[in-house]
């Protein structure tokens, strides 16, 4: 092929194609590179891989894997963006503390050691990961939440499927808040995440003993309905490898049990809607009754059906769209967050899906956290009027750090995370590098609170009776606003 030939042929889209459709195509080249970019440069910028000591040799004793995990302890402040000059101090300072008793500590004091140097960060994104610090330790033969005010047993191993629904009042003798309060130091952010934690410790009886509560078997004092107290010593042991660990939060959801050879789960009566189905993160279902349609988000990534969140949303949009319900419910109580973009169309949208004259009832509890409370301040940003909480607090203030990285250290096994980013949803955020971009500039959000507009916790006696306190005072609500009770 000649030069000019090969001009010709490689001009011929500039002649065939006009001008001004290739302005427009390089006009939407340039925004959707915008977008990549903006994405490529949000990664870099608040998720930095931690580096932590290479190259460390074997550990020849206990104190010496205690060491080195000091020692790779020491990335957090290098990483964690949050500190300020005092919380870095009194970090210094629990870690100098470590390090001057670690031949003496037992392990699980070792771990809870590090746990309230982490809190001091008081970030409930940054806290250690409560699953990966009680993993290694024997367990006591039952689990439970808080419900209400109660601690109830939800699980019980075999052999102790009598407990199940007993109500633990005492540990070690003593009241379960004051053994509760013990851990409190360990753990950053509001009283309402550690709710959702704390029974992991309180299950565990080398923590137990790292508090001041004595004794392998633990005594336990035990309530029922109708029975007098009872108490019982409860003989640690350690689940098969195949047994499942489930955050306490998530125990009421019956169908979320571990092995059936390990566990029996306390199955409620009745089939209330957040209960029903099982195998998805995400549905939804007409309630015509209420000229509405009720939501379920357990969580803000894929789940495992085989249809994405994002799918599932685009769907959900186009049906309400639709339909045009008076109401629309969404149930963010089991939600511990994920990636609140998969959720903005849908969240922001439903201001304008159910009218000027509509609600949106948003469902929260103590679960709520991270990308389902930025979920929430996006309906309540584009319908601040229309908007009602119903349930209980959520798991996290409105101002709080996240993104990062996780990190675990290689010894001991203690796992957390350090925070890069910083959302402030009631008062925005300033500051290129202190905000997460994505919030700041794709999906900027602002609300005056995520209170709670109608209190609706989830009691033992609702949950074993298969009734929805939350669900029922919607529709109480919905009934007085349109006529139907004066």
């Amino acid at each position: 092929m000649t030069r000019g030939r090969l001009r010709r042929w490689l001009g011929t889209p500039f002649r065939v194609i006009p001008w001004y459709v290739w302005m427009v195509i390089l006009a939407t080249a340039a925004w959707f590179g915008r977008r990549i970019l903006l994405i490529v440069a949000t990664v870099l910028a608040f998720h930095p891989i931690p580096i932590p000591p290479l190259l460390q040799p074997r550990p020849e004793s206990a104190l010496e894997a205690r060491m080195q995990d000091l020692r790779h302890f020491e990335h957090v402040p290098r990483n964690e963006r949050s500190m300020t000059p005092e919380m870095r101090a009194r970090f210094d300072r629990r870690i100098a503390d470590i390090r001057s008793r670690a031949a003496t500590m037992t392990d699980a004091e070792f771990m809870l050691g590090l746990a309230r140097a982490q809190a001091e960060i008081d970030n409930a994104h940054s806290n250690g990961n409560v699953a990966s610090m009680v993993e290694r330790f024997p367990h006591l033969p039952v689990r439970a939440a808080f419900l209400g005010d109660d601690l109830r047993i939800l699980r019980a191993a075999r052999g102790y499927e009598d407990l199940l629904g007993s109500r633990i009042t005492h540990i070690g003798g003593q009241p379960v808040g004051e053994v509760t309060r013990r851990f409190r130091d360990a753990f950053g952010g509001n009283d309402a995440s550690f709710r959702v934690v704390a029974p992991l410790l309180l299950e565990t009886p080398a923590y137990l003993n790292a508090v001041g509560i004595p004794g392998d078997p633990i005594e336990v004092q035990l309530e029922r309905i109708g029975e007098a107290p009872k108490v019982r010593l409860l003989e640690a042991f350690t689940p098969s490898a195949d047994a499942r660990w489930v955050t306490p939060g998530a125990l009421p959801l019956h169908w979320r049990r571990d092995t059936a050879t390990v566990w029996t789960s306390l199955r409620p009566s009745g089939d209330p809607l957040y209960l029903q189905l099982p195998d998805r993160g995400y549905w939804r279902r007409p309630l015509p009754d209420q000229n509405a349609v009720y939501i379920n988000l357990r969580t803000n990534i894929d789940d495992d059906t085989g249809v994405s969140l994002k799918a599932f949303v685009a769907e959900t949009v186009a049906d309400l769209r639709r339909h045009r319900p008076a109401a629309v419910i969404v149930d963010l109580r089991f939600n511990p967050g994920g990636d609140y973009s998969l959720t903005h169309p849908l969240m922001s949208a439903l201001g304008d899906i159910v009218g000027p004259n509509g609600r949106i009832y948003l469902l929260s509890s103590n679960n709520t956290f991270s990308a389902a409370i930025v979920s929430m301040a996006f309906a309540k940003q584009g319908a601040p009027d229309r908007t009602v909480i119903v349930g209980e607090e959520i798991g996290d203030r409105t101002a709080f750090w996240a993104e990062g990285w996780r990190y675990k250290l290689p010894n001991s096994g203690f796992g957390a995370r350090y925070s890069t980013a910083f959302y402030d949803l009631t008062n925005g955020c300033t500051g290129l590098f202190r905000c997460y971009w994505g919030a700041f500039f794709l999906m900027p959000v602002i609300v005056d609170d995520l209170d709670v507009d109608i209190p609706a916790p989830l009691t033992f006696a609702d949950y074993v009776a298969g009734r929805d306190p939350a669900l029922e005072a919607i529709e109480q609500a919905e009934a007085v606003r349109r006529g139907r009770i004066p």
